[in-house]
C-alpha cells in the first residue's frame, strides 16, 4: 500500500486515463477496460469527506479525456494553433464536467443508501449520461465504454440483442464487482470467483452469436460487385476553385478503370463533390452533369457520393433555425449524400447527425456567446439544415443503401433507424483526413465494425483518405487500403434483410437506464424537500 498521501491520489488520477487509452482501440488491450474504473472508484472512496474533492475527480476525467481525444487538436490547426488549442481545450473541459455528473449522483446517493445500492445507481447514472451523448444536440458518443471492443468485436457478437451500450453495462459492471473485492475487510480467493465469470461468461455467449453469424452468410451466396474510391485528395486543399471540378473527374477515371459488366455500385467519400449544387436547379452543376454523364455510359451502375447541397425557402414557407439568409431570401446548406442511378435520377440523404461545432451550433439560443469557437473545416461552414429521419437509396432490383455521413456510423440507434427502414447494405461516406496519421481515423473505422454486429449489415466504407473497407455481418474487416494513399478498393457486398433484436428496439438499455437515473434524482429531491420541510 502507498502511505504517502499526495502520490497515491496523483496516481489515482492518472491511472484511469492510462487504462482506458491502452484498452481502447486501436491498442489491443481491452481487457483493461474492465478494471480501469477501479481507480475512480477507489478516488471517490478516498475523498468523499474531503471538501472540495470533486475537482479531484474531474481532474481525473479531463486527463482521461486529453489522453484519448487529443488528436482533435488538427481538424482546425492549419488555420490557427492557438484558435485549436482553445476549441480542443474547451471541449474536453466541457465534456469533462459531463461526466462528473454521474459520480456526482453516486457520492450522493452513498449518503443515503448502501454502497452496493449506491453503486448501481452510479452504473445506472453512467448509462443514462451515455444515452444522453447520443441523443442530445452536444453529441459526443466517441468514449462510450462499450466502444472499447470495436477492434476485438469476437468477444461481443451478442452486440445484436444489446447494441454498444450492453458493452458499457459489461464494463461498469464489473468494475464495479472488482473494486467491491479489492475493498473487502476478509479477502479470500474464492470473492475473484463472481467478478471472473462477469468477465468471461458473455465471452463465451458471445461464440454460439458468431458461428451462427458465419453460416448465415456462407447460405448467401449473391453478391454485387462494388467499387470503393479512396481518391486521398488532402482536405484542406480540395476546396480550393482549381480543384472542384478536376478532383471528381480524377476519382472517376480512377473508379472507370476498374469498371466491370458486373459492376453494380460506385461508392465516393464525403464531400466528394465540392462543387456548391442549388438542390432545384442541379443540372446547372457541372459536377452533376459530368456524374449524370457517367451514370448513362455505365447504366449498370449506381453512383453514391458525398456532396455540399442547398434549397431555397419558398416565400411564407416556415423556416428552421439553421436558415441563411442571402440578399433577402433564405436557403438552406445540406452536407449531403447523393445517389445518382443509370437513367440520371438523383435522390438525396441530408446528414441528421451533425458534428457540434463544426456543422451546427448546439442550441443556439442558449450558447450563441459560442460562436466564435465553431471549427473550419473547409467548404460550407456554420450550422447546417438536416433531414427529419433517416432515408435510403432505393437501388431497384439491387439491395437498398444506407448513406451514412461520417459522423452517422457512431451511433448505434441511428444505424438502426437505417436498417428498421429497410437498409440492406450500410454505405459510410467519410473523410478523416482533418485528425491527420492518429487514433482518431482509426478509431472511427473500428466503431464502424460494432454497426455491422448489431444490424447483421456488412458496410461499406470510402473514405477520402483511408481507411477505406468492407466489413462484413460479424464486424471483421475482410478487405481494406492503407491510409493516405490514392487507390480503389473493388469488392463483392452481400445483403441481408433479417432484422436483429437490436435493430428492432435500439437503445433499449439506455431508456431504461435513464428512467432509472431520473427516478433516483427525483427521490432524492423528494427526501431533501421533506428534511427541510420537518427542520421548519
Amino acid at each position: 500500500m502507498i502511505k504517502n498521501r499526495k502520490l497515491k491520489l496523483t496516481l489515482l488520477t492518472l491511472l484511469p486515463g492510462i487504462l482506458f487509452w491502452l484498452a481502447w482501440p486501436p491498442r489491443d488491450l481491452f481487457f483493461l477496460g474492465f478494471v480501469a474504473f477501479v481507480p475512480l472508484l477507489l478516488l471517490e472512496k478516498e475523498t468523499h469527506t474531503t471538501k472540495r474533492s470533486g475537482w479531484i475527480m474531474y481532474a481525473a476525467l479531463l486527463f482521461w479525456n486529453i489522453i484519448l481525444s487529443w488528436w482533435v487538436y488538427y481538424a482546425e490547426a492549419p488555420n490557427s494553433i492557438s484558435h485549436s488549442l482553445l476549441i480542443t481545450f474547451v471541449m474536453m473541459a466541457a465534456n469533462a464536467a459531463v461526466m462528473y455528473l454521474p459520480w456526482w449522483g453516486y457520492r450522493k446517493a452513498r449518503k443515503t443508501m448502501s454502497d452496493s445500492r449506491a453503486l448501481f445507481v452510479f452504473i445506472m447514472l453512467w448509462l443514462a449520461f451515455e444515452y444522453l451523448h447520443l441523443n442530445w444536440q452536444i453529441t459526443w458518443p466517441w468514449f462510450t465504454l462499450g466502444n472499447i471492443f470495436a477492434k476485438h468485436n469476437e468477444v461481443v457478437q451478442w452486440y445484436e440483442i444489446t447494441g454498444t451500450l450492453g458493452g458499457s453495462l459489461w464494463v461498469l459492471w464489473a468494475n464495479v464487482l472488482v473494486f467491491k473485492t479489492i475493498v473487502l475487510t476478509e479477502k479470500k480467493w474464492t470473492a475473484w470467483i463472481k467478478p471472473a465469470l462477469v468477465v468471461l461468461v458473455p465471452m463465451l455467449i458471445s461464440i454460439p452469436f458468431y458461428v451462427a453469424s458465419i453460416n448465415s452468410q456462407t447460405l448467401d451466396k449473391e453478391g454485387y460487385e462494388t467499387i470503393l474510391v479512396q481518391p486521398n485528395i488532402d482536405p484542406n486543399l480540395k476546396w480550393q476553385d482549381n480543384q472542384r471540378v478536376s478532383n471528381l473527374e480524377k476519382m472517376l477515371a480512377m473508379a472507370e478503370k476498374e469498371i466491370t459488366p458486373n459492376t453494380e455500385y460506385v461508392v465516393m467519400p464525403e464531400t466528394a463533390v465540392v462543387e456548391y449544387v442549388d438542390e432545384d436547379k442541379m443540372d446547372n452543376s457541372e459536377s452533376v452533369r459530368i456524374l449524370k454523364a457517367f451514370a448513362k455510359k455505365h447504366p449498370q451502375i449506381h453512383i453514391i457520393t458525398g456532396i455540399s447541397t442547398y434549397n431555397w425557402y419558398a416565400e411564407g414557407e416556415k423556416m428552421q433555425p439553421t436558415a441563411r439568409e442571402a440578399q433577402g431570401q433564405y436557403y438552406e446548406s445540406y452536407n449531403t449524400a447523393m445517389e445518382v442511378g443509370p437513367s440520371g435520377k438523383t435522390d438525396l440523404y441530408h446528414k441528421i447527425k451533425l458534428v457540434p461545432g463544426a456543422e451546427k451550433m448546439p442550441y443556439p439560443k442558449v450558447l450563441s456567446f459560442l460562436n466564435f469557437l465553431a471549427l473550419d473545416l473547409g467548404g460550407i461552414s456554420g450550422s447546417l439544415g438536416k433531414d427529419p429521419y433517416p432515408k435510403n437509396f432505393d437501388a431497384g432490383d439491387k439491395p437498398d443503401v444506407a448513406p451514412l455521413i461520417c459522423y452517422e456510423s457512431v451511433f448505434p440507434g441511428h444505424v438502426a433507424d437505417f436498417t428498421r427502414r429497410g437498409a440492406e447494405i450500410l454505405l459510410v461516406l467519410t473523410n478523416d483526413g482533418w485528425w491527420q496519421d492518429t487514433d482518431g481515423y482509426k478509431q472511427h473505422m473500428y466503431y464502424a465494425c460494432l454497426r455491422a454486429i448489431e444490424n447483421r449489415r456488412e458496410v461499406l466504407r470510402s473514405a477520402n483518405t483511408g481507411i477505406t473497407c468492407r466489413i462484413d455481418q460479424s464486424g471483421t474487416i475482410q478487405e481494406r487500403t492503407e491510409w493516405w494513399e490514392p487507390t480503389i478498393l473493388k469488392v463483392v457486398a452481400h445483403k441481408n434483410t433479417e432484422l436483429t433484436f437490436y435493430s428492432r428496439f435500439g437503445d433499449y438499455i439506455g431508456r431504461l437506464a435513464s428512467f432509472i437515473g431520473v427516478f433516483f434524482l427525483l427521490g432524492m429531491f423528494v427526501k431533501r424537500k421533506s428534511k427541510l420541510g420537518s427542520k421548519n
